[in-house]
């Protein structure tokens, strides 16, 4: 494996560091592996997945005519929607009488449902500004389970209006044509201009890096008919918690007992710690060799293995972090 590794470190850039500092936590990991067979045989489905467009669209969004600024606004949200055990999932009413507890199309379906109600959900001074009350009401759920992280979401939403007032005159758009749609430069600039993109962790002393949503935030914006991001392939797969789960569910991730057991008793793990890192980094690492046995971008191994994801039945559970990380 390590010759591909290798190859693939070679071929593509790696601007924020993902790749080279995830292997090392693959090179040195005791409680998380990768079955190359299975992998391998994985690898043939979501080939074919692929060249049949069995993939996430632009319909992901909820809106006949997204924007990039809808999708920054997705995406700096777009983390833990999970429920504990014997809990019912945050559930979203909208429209009325259509109930959604899919994570992503529940906070879809919920700004929706806000910009519905002349709730200006995407102004960055309404951003800038808003209430944990006014998002409460936002995020309302039609059961008794809250969205989670709630006073986490609206520290963000603060954070990402008051920069966009102050350098970007309110709009995303801004700031990605001064990055020149260009992916590497939108990664690098959204992370240091927007803290709460910030991913990563350490491990053996050495600093790892993830940023789940600033990548996929920029993989989303090649959705958009009229923006054209260049450079995509710098982009890896994105580590969260259904990717794991569902190379699991395939036989490609292989767990220690002890790491096994925690997640099937849906244990909440530490953020930050050595079984949350291993299981991010060898999700990455798989979906790269998925990517460069297939021919296709890792952030398209995503789009499918997530879409399957939403189908499978009667698998383990994914593993549990409180985390705005993902």
């Amino acid at each position: 494996m390590e010759e591909i590794v290798k190859k693939i470190l070679k071929q593509k850039t790696d601007p924020l560091q993902i790749r080279k500092s995830t292997f090392e936590v693959v090179k040195n990991a005791s409680l998380v592996s990768i079955n190359l067979n299975k992998l391998k045989k994985l690898t043939s489905l979501i080939k074919s997945k692929i060249e049949k467009k069995e993939t996430l669209n632009i319909e992901q969004f909820g809106s006949p005519n997204p924007t990039s600024q809808l999708i920054f606004v997705l995406d700096a949200l777009n983390f833990c929607f999970w429920a504990k055990k014997n809990e019912e999932k945050w559930t979203v009413e909208y429209p009325k009488g259509n109930f959604v507890s899919n994570g992503w199309f529940a906070l879809v379906d919920s700004i929706q449902r806000a910009l519905s109600e002349r709730i200006p959900f995407l102004d960055a001074a309404y951003l800038k500004n808003i209430t944990f009350k006014e998002a409460e009401y936002i995020f309302r759920s039609s059961n008794q389970t809250p969205i989670p992280l709630l006073n986490e979401r609206v520290k963000i939403l603060n954070e990402i209006g008051q920069v966009l007032i102050k350098s970007y005159n309110g709009n995303i758009y801004n700031f990605l044509v001064k990055n020149g749609l260009d992916a590497e430069k939108i990664l690098i600039n959204l992370i240091r201009e927007f803290p709460s993109f910030q991913d990563y962790a350490e491990f053996m002393g050495q600093r790892v890096n993830f940023y789940k949503r600033a990548q996929i935030f920029v993989y989303d914006l090649s959705f958009l008919p009229n923006l054209k991001i260049k450079n995509l392939n710098c982009l890896t797969i994105f580590a969260d918690y259904k990717i794991p789960q569902t190379l699991r569910a395939f036989g490609v991730l292989e767990y220690a007992p002890s790491l096994r057991e925690k997640i099937d008793n849906y244990e909440i793990l530490p953020s930050g710690s050595q079984e949350e890192i291993e299981i991010r980094a060898s999700t990455i690492w798989a979906g790269e060799l998925i990517a460069f046995f297939s021919g296709f971008l890792p952030a398209e191994v995503d789009n499918v293995l997530w879409k399957a994801s939403q189908s499978l039945r009667d698998v383990n559970p994914y593993h549990r972090v409180l985390t705005t990380a993902y």
